[in-house]
């Protein structure tokens, strides 16, 4: 069965998509939190800020299933609209997805940016371990007189 503009009302579409556009507002705002806590190396304060991250995500899912009637017949509801409705709608789904690329976008930075700090710090530790190593090996050769620096001519 198909829906048409009278059996969904074009009014709920427009506060959906208004949700909609507000939760991604919100999901924008912690992205860029994200980013400053990942560029001023405070890690612990990111955990707090992807809970936050997965509780729009849940509501953004949520809003999904409330827009799918909507969906089922997008083209011929749409094009069913009134002109003041449409334009408002294509607004909201032009900002809508204005938002969505940049948060995909910088969650992809930062994941670069996570990524190639958890590289660094493997060199760090490896270089740390290898300091370990060889102060531990000069530790034991430290105690007994190596034949370089022995007396042997007695």
């Amino acid at each position: 069965m198909t829906a048409h503009v009278g059996e969904l009302d074009p009014q709920r579409l427009l506060s959906l998509l208004g949700q909609q556009r507000d939760l991604y507002v919100k999901l924008r705002a912690l992205s860029d939190r994200q980013r400053t806590m990942i560029s001023s190396d405070r890690p612990e304060l990111l955990l707090a800020i992807l809970r936050e991250r997965q509780d729009l995500v849940a509501a953004l899912a949520r809003l999904n299933d409330e827009l799918a009637p909507f969906r089922r017949n997008w083209d011929g509801l749409y094009a069913a609209l009134p002109d003041p409705v449409r334009d408002q709608a294509s607004s909201l789904l032009q900002e809508i997805n204005g938002l969505l690329r940049v948060i995909l976008r910088t969650d992809q930075e930062d994941g670069a940016m996570l990524s190639a700090r958890k590289q660094a710090l493997a060199v760090d530790m490896a270089g740390v371990n290898g300091g370990q190593t060889a102060n531990a090996a000069y530790a034991r050769n430290a105690g007994a007189p190596s034949a370089a620096g022995a007396d042997l001519t007695g």
